[in-house]
């Protein structure tokens, strides 16, 4: 089972490689026979575009919005191979998740899925999703909110993807440490940048690794 971190780096570089958005695909590259099949199993979808397709898709690497997510979990040996056992839709992939909230309670995690009914994409963090976006979009990075951004409605842990927890910045760990106050890490910048002032106490120099230590702290505590 591949973790979550691997299912973000498969991500970004499918945004990176411009893939493009063809119905029933999971990261193939688009041939004639490939296109055929899917006109078949799908003839609004994928032939209701077939100019576009045509023109934009062939020869390169497609998928649709659940596809990125499996095709990242079938390629785990290195070759990407189809699984039957695991070949399940967005809604289906959310109903399974064991793991799941509203979109306002999305954790700072990457590789969370985020979803709406019948389409689904991967939170890689930062307040940015990667989605396969539709036909005439293909694979892109989107805001997780505001302008621009898709509706998702909820977020889910993919039920084939391992979730190992991620290393905290020292902003997070001083956020969860007061309680949610984010004055504790302007306090904290504010007396690093004092400790890299011209003409400053000597003793202040110290200061500069107090975000470092900060997470040797933490970390040495668990």
């Amino acid at each position: 089972m591949i973790n979550n971190k691997i299912l973000v780096e498969y991500a970004k570089k499918a945004a990176a490689e411009k893939w493009g958005y063809v119905w029933g695909t999971f990261g193939q590259v688009l041939t004639q026979a490939l296109y055929d099949q899917k006109v078949k199993q799908y003839p609004s979808e994928v032939g209701g575009y077939a100019n576009f397709i045509r023109s934009n898709w062939f020869g390169r690497k497609v998928t649709d919005c659940v596809g990125l997510i499996k095709g990242a979990y079938w390629s785990e040996s290195g070759t990407l191979v189809y699984n039957p056992k695991t070949d399940i839709s967005a809604d289906s992939m959310y109903s399974l998740a064991q793991e799941k909230g509203e979109i306002s309670t999305i954790p700072e995690i990457e590789g969370l899925c985020v979803w709406k009914k019948g389409h689904i994409g991967v939170y890689i963090r930062g307040g940015q999703v990667i989605e396969a976006h539709g036909t005439k979009y293909g694979v892109i990075q989107t805001p997780l909110t505001g302008s621009g951004s898709t509706p998702w409605t909820h977020w889910l842990k993919c039920p084939y993807i391992k979730y190992e927890k991620a290393e905290e910045t020292w902003q997070e760990i001083v956020i969860n440490a007061a309680d949610n106050d984010e004055s504790w890490i302007q306090a904290i910048i504010d007396v690093s940048n004092m400790a890299k002032a011209a003409n400053n106490i000597g003793a202040m120099k110290v200061l500069e690794f107090l975000p470092t230590l900060i997470v040797k702290i933490h970390n040495n505590a668990k």
